[in-house]
């Protein structure tokens, strides 16, 4: 449902702001992106993207590769073999060693490039283990002139080794190494890296094309390594110890061995992502990283830079979109959101081995956030001061403002006064709806307020008893009308007061109910109230006066006017006075019948628990006086069991009365009234039954309503008393059977069930 009213009202200062803010949202939004494009596409955050490769990298090192061993020219092995440079049959001797253990391959990360003359012994004994790989030096600028010298092993050990390879390292413009090439070139000279040598045990790929000669080192296929954690992460045994024989032969066995030095002050050290507290690594680790990493096929991948710039775009462009949506606070949280979820994402991608520089992206967000918030504030105050100025000019509100005085401005810039009168009308706006609020709440009857589509804005205390089963705000109309019965309510929308506007529940409670609409200063609809007054007590006395009139105006008017008739006979034969002494017990009849059903209706229940079997023994004694002058036996339960109630027993005994009472009456000399009880479920059965004539369909239906008439004296008023008190102990009372339970042939029985419960009666 939607209702309106009035004309259409011009564009209003919000919508000339909206048209404002949409354009300085695309100023900043180009600046943004172009930032974001320049930082993704150059080198301006290489340097603080690289910090936190190396945080990740640190954060989440490998695990180094138990099949790669390194050999270390350390300390001890100088102080007991002798000062470097080592005489060739040393490290013949060591060969030998490995070839006898029998190692897969041997990378050899030292250069022998000069010539000595016990370099036959350690080429044969290359030759002869067949998987030891020598390394080239290569040196820029080269010798001569050239740009870069490619130096082989010398003499024989070149064409004994089995295959040679380089050890080229590419450190990043802050010196640590991050990346090494799969393939060097030098003077027209293509080497693969020492580590696929040993890896592949030389069956590396085919290679790229060649330089020509006279180029300078050309580096190519540029692998990006994810780093063990350590200064020396890898298994490390002295070359010594090896050379003597004292490392078990089982620890190097099958294993990829290379051999390098990491001496103090022997051979090169770099700094690489784990690397901690100035802990440089030794050049033979950085080598068996990247035999881990072409042993394994696992490489980290940069993502290409345009496809990077792109990526970089979409935590801008959410957060672009943010400021139109969102508010401050929430795109605070949003702009931080967006930077911690970026290097989060990154930091994910580099764990699986890809590698996303994240602070071009977080750099836009972080300059378009103040950039934007600059925009917004500027063009906010301009709409805050053409506003204010507006409602101060506002003549029907006027009135209002004493209920709710503002602050004076006393001192401040020009920013600190709009902020004052800006709190002073939200002040304001918070005492009116605080005063509407009141207002509806402290209504005696239930009320709504909705919006114009019949959803639930506000409720009072009322509306909430009257639905408690229901969410009252954001319910709507159909579904609360629905659930009392009433289907088409839009009619009563303005409607005059009458018959068609009060509902009658389930429950016997009614309610008369109201609907209108609000209307804004527009004239245009904003919503509904609805109030639903309770009129229950109201068609309660309505209904308690007819009964009384009903009782005094006939049912005890008839017996007094045979009495006065009869009284006017001047011949009183026994008979006549029998005859009023039947009119004067109807009239008494009728009178505590009345004031017994008020009672049950009214008063104050005292509960107790008490033997339900205990009550029918007494209210049997009770009425066996009549019993006995009519010649009908009383049949009362002769078992011993409890059955125990929580009961007001006076009552509970005058309910039992009452039925044993109407049954006496209405079975015939010689028959017999039966009481049974019995356990049903965790309820207490009591059925009390006659052997009379029974009871008609027309009876039936009115059994248990007051002045039914028929065939049951007092005018329906002990039944009626009974079934009130009955309802009143959370029983239940019918002339038809439980279900299983099989109906008498003749008669009328009345079925009682009562909540059991456990204990000692009282």
């Amino acid at each position: 449902m939607f209702i309106t009213t009035g004309l259409s009202s011009p564009p209003d200062p919000a919508t000339r702001l909206g048209g404002r803010v949409l354009v300085e949202w695309c100023i900043t939004a180009v600046l943004a992106i172009a930032l974001v494009v320049w930082l993704s596409l150059g080198e301006v955050t290489r340097r603080g993207d690289s910090i936190v490769f190396d945080a990740i990298s640190h954060a989440n090192a490998t695990q180094a590769h138990d099949g790669i061993v390194v050999i270390a020219i350390d300390d001890r092995s100088l102080d007991a073999i002798g000062a470097w440079p080592w005489p060739r049959s040393v490290h013949a001797g060591l060969v030998d060693r490995l070839k006898q253990i029998g190692v897969q391959a041997v990378g050899y990360d030292v250069l022998f490039v000069d010539p000595t003359d016990d370099d036959d012994a350690l080429a044969r004994s290359i030759r002869e283990a067949g998987n030891v790989y020598l390394l080239a030096a290569i040196d820029t600028p080269g010798f001569n002139g050239r740009q870069a010298s490619v130096s082989m092993p010398a003499g024989a050990l070149g064409t004994a080794a089995a295959d040679i390879g380089h050890a080229v390292l590419t450190p990043d413009q802050d010196g640590t190494v991050r990346s090494l090439p799969l393939w060097a070139s030098a003077d027209g000279i293509t080497l693969p890296h020492l580590s696929q040598l040993v890896a592949k045990q030389g069956n590396v790929d085919t290679p790229p094309p060649t330089g020509a000669p006279g180029d300078g080192l050309l580096t190519s296929q540029l692998r990006t390594l994810r780093f063990p954690a350590g200064a020396e992460p890898y298994p490390t045994v002295s070359f010594v110890d090896v050379l003597r024989g004292e490392v078990p032969a089982g620890f190097l066995k099958d294993k990829r061995v290379l051999v390098g030095a990491t001496a103090q002050g022997m051979g090169d050290r770099y700094a690489t992502p784990t690397s901690t507290e100035g802990a440089l690594m030794p050049g033979v680790y950085i080598v068996a990283t990247l035999t881990q990493a072409v042993l394994d096929g696992r490489y980290i991948q940069p993502i290409n830079r345009s496809l990077s710039a792109i990526l970089s775009l979409l935590p801008l462009v959410v957060m672009l979109s943010g400021f139109l949506w969102l508010r401050p606070v929430a795109n605070t949280v949003l702009g931080f959101g967006l930077i911690g979820l970026t290097l989060g994402i990154s930091a994910y991608l580099l764990i699986q081995g890809v590698w996303f520089p994240p602070l071009a992206a977080c750099a836009g967000v972080i300059v378009a956030w103040p950039l934007w918030s600059w925009r917004r504030l500027a063009a906010t105050y301009r709409y805050m001061q053409s506003e204010l100025n507006d409602l101060r000019a506002d003549t029907e509100t006027h009135h209002l403002s004493a209920l709710s005085p503002g602050a004076k401005w006393q001192a401040g810039d020009e920013i600190a006064r709009q902020v004052l009168a800006l709190s002073s009308a939200l002040k304001q706006f918070r005492d009116f709806n605080r005063y509407i609020n009141q207002s509806i709440k402290s209504l005696p009857d239930a009320a709504l307020v909705t919006d114009l589509y019949g959803t639930v804005l506000i409720a009072n205390r009322r509306a909430r008893d009257l639905f408690a089963a229901i969410e009252l705000e954001g319910a709507h109309l159909d579904h609360l009308f629905q659930t009392l019965g009433l289907r088409e309510w839009r009619s009563l929308i303005d409607a005059q007061p009458g018959i068609r506007d009060e509902l009658q529940l389930a429950d016997g409670r009614a309610f008369q109910i109201a609907i209108a609409q609000l209307v804004d200063t527009a004239e245009q609809s904003a919503g509904l109230i609805v109030r639903m007054a309770d009129v229950t007590p109201l068609r309660a006395a309505e209904r308690e006066r007819q009964r009384t009139l009903q009782l005094l105006g006939h049912d005890m008017r008839a017996p007094q006017v045979s009495i006065l008739t009869l009284l006017s006979n001047e011949t009183r034969s026994p008979k006549i006075e029998d005859q009023i002494r039947k009119n004067a017990q109807q009239t008494l009849t009728l009178a505590e019948g009345y004031v017994q059903l008020s009672r049950a209706e009214n008063q104050m229940l005292s509960f107790g628990v008490a033997n339900l079997g205990d009550l029918v023994t007494e209210a049997s004694d009770t009425l066996w006086p009549q019993s006995a002058a009519k010649g009908v036996e009383l049949v009362t339960p002769e078992d011993d069991e409890e059955y125990l109630v929580d009961v007001d027993a006076a009552l509970m005994r005058r309910v039992i009365i009452n039925l044993l009472d109407n049954a006496i009456r209405h079975t015939p000399t010689g028959g017999h009234v039966a009481c049974q009880l019995s356990r049903w479920d965790d309820r207490v059965l009591l059925a009390i039954c006659d052997e009379g004539p029974g009871l008609d369909a027309d009876m039936r239906g009115r059994l248990f309503q007051p002045f039914a008439g028929g065939n049951v004296s007092g005018a329906g008023l002990g039944l009626a008393f009974v079934h009130t008190v009955v309802q009143r102990h959370g029983g239940h009372i019918s002339i038809d059977p439980p279900q299983g339970m099989t109906p008498p042939t003749h008669g009328a029985c009345f079925y009682i069930t009562l909540p059991a419960v456990e204990g000692e009666p009282d």
